[in-house]
């Protein structure tokens, strides 16, 4: 059997998660599943008629197959899993922000020990009630599930389910995801409370949803991006005719770039950084350096996957001539009018975290990003890897301060695999540095 033709780096454009290949299962991701050694259950088996009762974190989920009728559910822990883990809390099983530091076996073990809860509904909450008119039981099930998606805190919850897939599902936007079960009940069986922030904007029917994300719960509620993340999600924000469901990955990508977004918007106000800064930090085989420079803002980001690593590997079987792979996304002062289908949502988790820490200095800059990804990132575990190196590079570390830009540019490639002349070939951002004219050139 021929393969058929494939476009030039396609698996690192898709990750996964648009099947670019025609397949119906990323083959990739299919192997990387086999976490046998990781996970507490034997995968491949069924439990039926399954009563589950524990502290939901809470969690929340919503899938994009079949779209617009999606599967969506709470997340509860199976308590026949025994983890050997110190948690004191189950807000750590669905919080990314707390997870830093933590190695790839306990973060799949907060997953797998995680049950996804699934009813199918449509995303449109408000066509499913005036179209289709969902049965009682159906109804009382989203409205569970949207009452957990609002909770600060852990909230006891009783489920019921048909039967439970034990089997993980790994995704490069979203945290991986444990068992799944069809949901025939759930009870909620304490007081939810919720942040007055999520209050406020989940009853306002006439905020808007990127006005709620970024002024209300960002700006002024220090509300955890988890929080904002699954409110988003389930449909809890904006004006109540456009109310609608959001797949997980796609709300997460989503709240990453109105945050950004609003962030711009103030730091462009801002006066311009006088150095040129390197910043650098490494966690799961991720190495970050992070450029901040003179100049009104721009960002880049630049990164690269090893040969044999998740993304790059050799479909022919034959890896002697396998090189790394370069992918690059990048926007100009005017910012981008689409999507950065390069990189995808490591572009906005990152771009989020950047712009937080110059509104915090008051300053705007131009931002250059250079990604390394190395053999020990042996499975996705989503963004917040990304998220959270960029903001430890950012908070916990100092930067190396040069003097110009051909130095700054040199310093970053250092140590790293490819080759500053293939990073350069690459940059977009480089190149127009390199080639800009300023007013100095005619005086």
């Amino acid at each position: 059997m021929v393969r058929p033709p494939t476009e030039k780096n396609i698996c690192l454009k898709c990750k996964g998660s648009r099947l670019l290949c025609g397949k119906r299962t990323c083959p990739i991701l299919l192997k990387k599943s086999v976490l046998k050694s990781l996970v507490p259950f034997e995968f491949n088996k069924t439990k039926r008629n399954v009563e589950i009762f524990g502290a939901s974190p809470p969690g929340f989920f919503v899938g994009h197959f079949n779209y617009p009728n999606v599967h969506i559910g709470p997340l509860v822990p199976f308590q026949d899993f025994k983890l050997d883990l110190e948690i004191p809390d189950n807000y750590i099983l669905d919080a990314p922000e707390l997870w830093f530091g933590k190695d790839i076996i306990d973060i799949v073990k907060y997953r797998s020990s995680l049950v996804r809860n699934n009813f199918r509904t449509n995303v449109q909450i408000s066509k499913v009630e005036r179209k289709t008119t969902p049965s009682l039981e159906a109804q009382r099930l989203l409205d569970s599930s949207q009452q957990l998606a609002m909770a600060a805190r852990p909230v006891d919850t009783e489920t019921k389910l048909d039967k439970i897939d034990l089997r993980m599902m790994l995704d490069n936007h979203a945290p991986p995801l444990g068992p799944s079960g069809i949901t025939k009940s759930i009870k909620i069986a304490e007081n939810v409370k919720v942040h007055p922030k999520v209050e406020y904007c989940v009853s306002d029917t006439d905020l808007k949803a990127a006005d709620a994300v970024s002024e209300y719960l960002f700006f002024k509620g220090n509300v955890p991006q988890s929080t904002i993340k699954r409110v988003f999600s389930a449909g809890l924000l904006g004006k109540k005719e456009n109310r609608r469901l959001v797949p997980t990955r796609w709300s997460i990508t989503a709240v990453d770039d109105i945050i950004s977004k609003a962030l711009i918007k103030e730091i462009k106000k801002f006066p311009e950084i006088n150095e040129f800064q390197i910043f650098q930090s490494s966690y799961l085989d991720n190495h970050f350096k992070i450029l901040l420079f003179p100049g009104k803002f721009l960002y880049e980001m630049n990164e690269v996957w090893a040969p044999n690593t998740l993304w790059n590997i050799s479909l022919s079987g034959n890896s002697k001539d396998l090189k790394p792979q370069i992918m690059t996304d990048y926007e100009f002062y005017e910012g981008r009018k689409s999507y950065a289908s390069n990189i995808t949502g490591a572009y906005y988790a990152a771009r989020k975290e950047i712009c937080e820490y110059l509104y915090r200095i008051r300053r705007q800059a131009r931002v250059l990003i250079f990604r390394e990804v190395r053999g020990g990132y042996v499975v996705p575990l989503g963004v917040w890897v990304i998220r959270e190196t960029v903001k430890n590079a950012m908070n916990a570390t100092q930067p190396i301060i040069l003097d110009n830009f051909n130095d700054a540019v040199v310093k970053m490639a250092d140590q790293f695999m490819v080759d500053l002349k293939y990073w350069k070939k690459s940059s977009k951002v480089i190149n127009f540095i390199r080639t800009q004219r300023t007013i100095d050139t005619f005086l």
